[in-house]
């Protein structure tokens, strides 16, 4: 049976086919929480979860990494650093080709070996400061 660990990393990463709208339903509970001050309502359920990730990553082909995970009790705290490239329209912003690279930090709480309530504070405004285009010479 894996670790709190290791189901943490899946859904960071992803899980192994880098998809986690599949982690999502593989491995949160039916009334996941979701927190992140970078979305337009900062806590949502499941369904809306699995909404904004979506446009999230349509728009800009994301990748999450794993840097450091500690685990006490049932709750992961993971730091991360999430890449990405403007692939996609974003909220009336054309693609624009540019990537961005910023750190972040997730606590997630278990419930019965799956997660229940996910706090997410990543660097979202840092992320569109790269993506803007260099000023005109």
């Amino acid at each position: 049976m894996p670790s709190t660990k290791t189901l943490a990393r899946r859904f960071l990463e992803e899980t192994e086919h880098r998809d986690r709208l599949a982690a999502y339903d593989e491995l949160c509970t039916e009334d996941y929480r979701e927190h992140d001050p970078a979305m337009p309502q900062e806590t949502v359920d499941l369904a809306e979860a699995r909404r904004i990730y979506q446009e999230v990553l349509t728009a800009f082909a994301l990748r999450h990494t794993p840097e450091s995970l500690i685990a006490e009790d049932d709750l992961v705290a993971s730091r991360f650093t999430v890449r990405g490239r403007h692939v996609g329209e974003y909220q009336g912003f054309p693609p624009s080709g540019l990537t961005f690279e910023v750190g972040g930090q997730v606590t997630l709480r278990f419930v019965d070996r799956r997660i229940a309530e996910a706090w997410f504070n990543w660097d979202f405004d840092g992320a569109l400061e790269q993506l803007r285009p260099p000023p005109a010479p």
